[in-house]
């Protein structure tokens, strides 16, 4: 008598042979790649909504195009002033933040605040600094883990004893390593003591000072 199989039951909803079970939809709408949105429409009988969408707008393309041409002109205007800035701080403990230009509209500052940004290796520093590169400057570096690579069973473990287990676990290429080369704590203040103007514009070039320009600086005397 021939052995009777024993019959499996199979989601009625996936086709034979189907790993993952789905789900029939039937005749439900399916969203469309790239299809755009319909919103609901605000009802707007005067034509009242219609005319403040439009200023709105025109408006914001109008700031836009203002935003664009004032940051060229700040660019500039920071450009011109780095030179002024070290010329005038050169030798000096106490440095004014800030050069001042005048205008008949107001004051504007170019402010030189102690940010900067990172380089990657401090090659192109040494034609400037030579051996006092490492006054001034330091490696700065980052480790960061990428949880997903991170064997799910072991996590903790490897978190509770991370330079030992990273190897054992076969998870280095979960670390990544940031690193680069910044100024020391106190570069921005004793820069202009220990630099030359011509220095510390050369330095400029390859790690610049984050300037930045404020209008809203200080109400006119008498005002």
């Amino acid at each position: 008598m021939p052995a009777v199989k024993e019959k499996t039951s199979r989601p009625k909803s996936s086709p034979p042979g189907a790993l993952v079970g789905k789900l029939s939809f039937g005749a439900i709408t399916k969203k469309k790649e790239g299809a755009r949105t319909v919103y609901p429409v605000l009802p707007d009988p005067n034509g009242q909504l219609a005319l403040m969408a439009a200023r709105i707008i025109e408006r914001t393309a109008q700031i836009e195009a203002l935003e664009g041409a004032c940051n060229i002109d700040k660019a500039e205007l920071k450009t011109l002033a780095t030179p002024f800035y070290f010329t005038q701080a050169s030798g000096k403990i106490q440095v004014a933040g800030s050069v001042s230009v005048l205008s008949l509209a107001g004051e504007v500052l170019i402010t030189f605040p102690n940010r900067y940004g990172r380089l990657d290796c401090e090659a192109a520093l040494l034609p400037i600094l030579g051996e006092q590169t490492s006054k001034f400057f330091r490696q700065a570096f980052t480790l960061e883990i990428d949880g997903d690579k991170l064997p799910a069973d072991n996590a903790q473990d490897l978190l509770n004893e991370l330079q030992q287990l990273f190897g054992r676990y076969h998870a280095t290429e979960a670390l990544k390593v940031k690193e680069g080369i910044k100024p020391v704590p106190d570069f921005h203040t004793v820069r202009h003591t220990a630099l030359t103007p011509e220095q510390n514009l050369a330095l400029n070039q390859l790690c610049p000072i984050v300037a930045m320009i404020k209008t809203k600086a200080r109400p006119k005397e008498g005002a």
